[in-house]
């Protein structure tokens, strides 16, 4: 119940005396103590202990494998909990190779027309999604869509669950025209399941106005999001990472409509939010930061705007290392604001540092190294030093494909 509750103070306590039960009466080969793991991880899951997760939840398929072999049943819902978390941390292949074993264990134990076993094919289409296997992901998906919707009908949530997976699917090849029905009629089956604030209609909502946002259809972007925001903030409360994260998107939304005085409290508490709920060093915290620096920018708080980068910049290096493609686009942002502000020596070195870091990372060929080129050009343009301008002019042209 507790777990229902998302109430995890009042869970773990119980789940850990129970545990402890469990281990003293009984051996590593008990179903029972199993289940009582596979709890526990849920808790670990939902406070953001992702290590505790993992290691529990391998406990807890090894309790299994030794009871009962490799094709049990009660494996199926430990092996798919564990392979989010291997998506969530983008070890994808080790992701597939367990969603693999659950579609096995699924089509073996309940056949290959139940709804569970649809649902399988499903998830493992949504870590091909993630390794851009668009190939391999769409049949997977018409098939889960097929196989759920004969057993539970048109209207059923689990629907959704896969009908959003398709719409970024036609998003990632091309075919929006395709993607917006779906995410429309995501949002009115969770909308008519769970009602008009419940989590997954709010994430549906959510979804559909950062789409429509990112086209600046604004006008429809924002009764969605502000009814995201509502809906997350009576379900989740004022305080949790989603909450800011509609905070964010309204920002960014009264940002794009020139509206920044209203924009920048929504940045600030949405940072305060993320710096209480995942600390102050976490990934998480870094959108607010350079949403906030930009909208700064725009106001002409420069000095303030470049402190966030900095600080955004710091936060990546710590969290991912100093090598790392993200720590690159960080690089990338402050040398864009030093740009903007004058500060043309202090922009070539961090944008220096971009280069070096994506060479090595993704390349010295990618075109992704295009937007780096061209921004160092401009600035030893500004430097007077016309050699180095126009030799990362040449090596932007190349990298897109232009021919000088």
């Amino acid at each position: 119940l507790y777990l229902d509750l998302n109430n995890f103070d009042a869970a773990e306590p119980l789940l850990l005396r129970t545990l402890k039960i469990r281990e003293s009466a009984s051996t590593e080969d008990n179903l029972d103590l199993a289940t009582v793991l596979g709890l526990l991880a849920e808790v670990h899951i939902g406070r953001d202990r992702i290590d505790n997760a993992r290691d529990t939840l391998t406990r807890a398929i090894g309790v299994v494998e030794k009871a009962s072999g490799t094709m049990h049943p009660a494996l199926a819902p430990l092996l798919s909990r564990l392979a989010m978390i291997h998506q969530r941390r983008r070890n994808l292949e080790d992701a597939e190779k367990l969603l693999r074993r659950v579609v096995k264990i699924c089509e073996k134990s309940i056949g290959p027309e139940h709804p569970a076993f649809g649902k399988a094919l499903g998830r493992l289409a949504e870590v091909y999604l993630a390794m851009e296997q668009f190939q391999a992901a769409e049949p997977l998906l018409n098939q889960a869509l097929a196989i759920v919707k004969n057993a539970q009908g048109e209207n059923h949530p689990d629907i959704a669950g896969i009908l959003e997976n398709q719409s970024m699917l036609y998003l990632s090849t091309g075919r929006p025209d395709k993607a917006e029905p779906l995410m429309q009629q995501v949002v009115d089956i969770y909308k008519k399941a769970f009602g008009p604030e419940h989590p997954a209609t709010a994430e549906a909502q959510n979804t559909l106005g950062e789409y429509f946002l990112d086209l600046m259809r604004l006008d429809e972007a924002g009764p969605l999001l502000e009814a995201t925001l509502v809906a997350r903030e009576k379900s989740m409360g004022p305080e949790h990472p989603a909450t800011a994260q509609s905070l964010n998107n309204l920002a960014v939304l009264h940002g794009e409509k020139g509206a920044f005085d209203t924009a920048e409290p929504l940045h600030r508490r949405a940072l305060e939010i993320r710096r209480k709920y995942f600390g102050e060093k976490h990934p998480a915290v870094t959108q607010s930061l350079e949403n906030m620096a930009a909208l700064l920018r725009v106001k002409g708080k420069g000095a303030e705007a470049e402190a966030l980068l900095r600080e955004a910049l710091d936060i990546w290096e710590t969290s991912m290392g100093e090598k790392h493609p993200a720590t690159a686009q960080a690089h990338f942002n402050l040398g864009m604001l030093l740009t903007a502000s004058g500060k043309y020596k202090e922009a070539e070195e961090t944008f220096q540092a971009s280069r070096r870091i994506l060479e090595e990372t993704i390349g010295p060929h990618s075109p992704h190294l295009a937007t780096v080129f061209d921004a160092l050009a401009r600035v030893y343009e500004k430097l007077e030093q016309k050699p180095e301008a126009a030799a990362y002019t040449a090596k932007a042209m190349k990298a897109t494909g232009v021919k000088p």
